[in-house]
C-alpha cells in the first residue's frame, strides 16, 4: 500500500464527504451533491480531519485500524497544528467551530460553515424505536475504506458541554476540551448501530429507484464494533495489490435497466476492476444503508453520529444529525424500500455450493479451493478470473490457488 499511497497522496485534499441522509447538522443532504463546486466543498469539508495516519506513516490510514484513531491522535499528530476530531465536525476549526457546541445548538438548527447563505432549520424525522431506519452519505472524491453510525442522546450531549465547558469553548483548557472530547466520544461510541443485513446499495444521486444493491465486506474495529466497507475501491486499490474487492465483485442487484447503465457509465463493465471513467469521483452515487434502531432505547432527541475512516488517503470524516426516537407503539416503522415498479435485477453468481470440478490429468494446473473469505458466498478462481483477472494475482491466496 505505501507506494500506491504516494501516488494518490497529491489528490487526497479533494476527498470531501458528508451524511445526508438525514439532512446533516452542517447542511448535507441528497442535493448537495447538485450543488456548486465551492457550495460542495464547504459543507463536505466540515468535518474532515486532514491527517490521520498511525505510527508516523502515511500509509497507514484510519481504515487499517478501525475507530482507533481518536481525538487525542488528532491533537498532538502534528506538533504546532492540533486538529479536533469531533463527532459532529468542526469546520477544521476548533472547538468552539464544532456543530452542537456554540452553533446550531438546538434541535433541527444546521450551520453551512463557510457556504453562502442561511442554514435552515429542520424537522428532524421520527425513528420509532426497535425500527430499521434508512441513513445515507455521499463522497466527492472516493478513498474507500469504512464507516459506521451511532447514537447519543441530545441531554447527554449537551450535558458534556456544560458540564465540561462552563465558560464556552473559546476560554477552556486544554484539560476541559479533552474532557470534553472523551465525553462525547463515549455518548455516541456507547450506542453504536447495528446493521440491518443486505441493506447497503448505491442510490444514483437522488433517484431513490435507481440503485445498485452491494454486499460489502465488514471489519471488527476498536471496541468491537462492525464497519462497514465502502462499497466501491479507490482508483487502482485492488490491482495495485491492496486490501478490497473489484468493483462488480460487491455488486448484488440492479433496480433496472438504468441502473445498471449509470453504474457501467461511473465504473465500467463487469471486466474492469479498479479503473472505471468514476471510480474516484463518486458523488453522483450515495452510500445508503438501513440501520436497526435498538428496541428499548428511551425516547428523545438524538444526535445521530456518521464516522468515515479512508483507506487510500491519510484522512478521515465526521458529522451528525437530529433525530427524534419515539416509542414503537406511536408509529409504524416507515418502509425504507422505495415505491420503485421492479425489483432488482439479480447479475449471475457462482453457486454457493458448486459441484466438485473431476480431478485434471497430471501435470495439468488445477484451481484449489479458496481460503477464508476469498471463497465466501461460493467464490472460485472463475469468479475472481471474471473479474479483474491477473490483478488478484498480487494476493497470495488467489497466486497459489488460481491458475488464470
Amino acid at each position: 500500500m505505501r507506494a500506491l499511497f504516494c501516488l494518490f497522496s497529491a489528490a487526497a485534499v479533494h476527498g470531501h464527504g458528508f451524511l445526508a441522509k438525514p439532512p446533516s447538522k452542517n447542511g448535507g443532504n441528497q442535493t448537495t451533491r447538485g450543488a456548486e463546486t465551492a457550495t460542495y466543498y464547504s459543507i463536505a469539508s466540515f468535518g474532515i480531519i486532514d491527517k490521520a495516519f498511525f505510527d508516523g506513516d502515511h500509509a497507514v490510514t484510519p481504515w487499517t485500524r478501525p475507530g482507533e484513531f481518536d481525538y487525542a491522535l488528532a491533537r498532538d499528530l502534528i506538533p504546532g497544528h492540533p486538529q479536533t476530531l469531533h463527532p459532529c465536525g468542526c469546520n477544521a476549526g476548533g472547538l468552539a467551530h464544532c456543530a452542537g457546541v456554540e452553533i446550531a445548538t438546538g434541535f433541527g438548527e444546521t450551520t453551512l460553515g463557510a457556504a453562502p447563505g442561511v442554514p435552515p432549520i429542520l424537522t428532524p424525522p421520527e425513528w420509532p424505536a426497535g425500527s430499521p431506519q434508512e441513513v445515507g452519505w455521499n463522497a466527492y472524491a472516493n478513498h474507500a475504506g469504512g464507516y459506521i453510525y451511532t447514537l447519543c442522546s441530545k441531554v447527554d450531549y449537551d450535558a458534556c458541554r456544560d458540564g465540561h465547558l462552563p465558560d464556552g469553548a473559546h476560554a477552556a483548557s486544554d484539560l476541559q476540551t479533552r474532557a470534553y472530547l472523551q465525553c462525547v466520544w463515549d455518548c455516541f461510541e456507547a450506542n453504536t448501530l447495528e446493521w440491518v443485513p443486505a441493506s447497503q446499495k448505491l442510490q444514483y444521486r437522488d433517484e431513490t429507484c435507481t440503485y445498485v444493491s452491494t454486499d460489502p465486506p465488514t471489519k471488527r474495529g476498536r471496541g468491537d464494533r462492525l464497519w462497514r466497507s465502502t462499497p466501491i475501491p479507490d482508483k487502482g486499490q485492488v490491482s495495485s495489490g491492496n486490501e478490497g474487492q473489484c468493483t462488480r465483485d460487491s455488486v448484488v442487484g440492479f433496480s433496472s435497466t438504468e441502473a445498471e447503465e449509470r453504474f457501467t457509465e461511473s465504473f465500467g463493465t463487469s471486466d474492469v476492476c479498479d479503473y472505471g471513467p468514476h471510480q474516484r469521483s463518486t458523488k453522483d452515487w450515495h452510500v445508503m444503508d438501513e440501520v436497526q434502531i435498538p428496541e428499548y432505547i428511551p425516547e428523545g432527541e438524538y444526535l445521530l453520529g456518521w464516522r468515515w475512516d479512508a483507506y487510500m488517503a491519510d484522512q478521515m470524516w465526521t458529522g451528525c444529525a437530529d433525530v427524534r426516537i419515539v416509542p414503537s407503539s406511536s408509529a409504524s416503522a416507515p418502509s425504507s424500500e422505495p415505491d420503485c415498479p421492479s425489483r432488482p435485477t439479480t447479475p449471475s453468481r457462482p453457486p454457493t455450493n458448486p459441484p466438485p470440478a473431476p480431478a485434471p490429468p497430471a501435470g495439468v494446473c488445477a484451481d484449489l479451493a479458496l481460503p477464508g473469505n476469498w471463497g465466501a458466498g461460493g467464490h472460485t478462481c472463475a469468479t475472481y478470473q471474471t473479474h479483474g483477472g491477473s490483478a488478484y494475482c498480487a494476493h497470495a491466496e488467489i497466486a497459489e490457488s488460481c491458475c488464470f
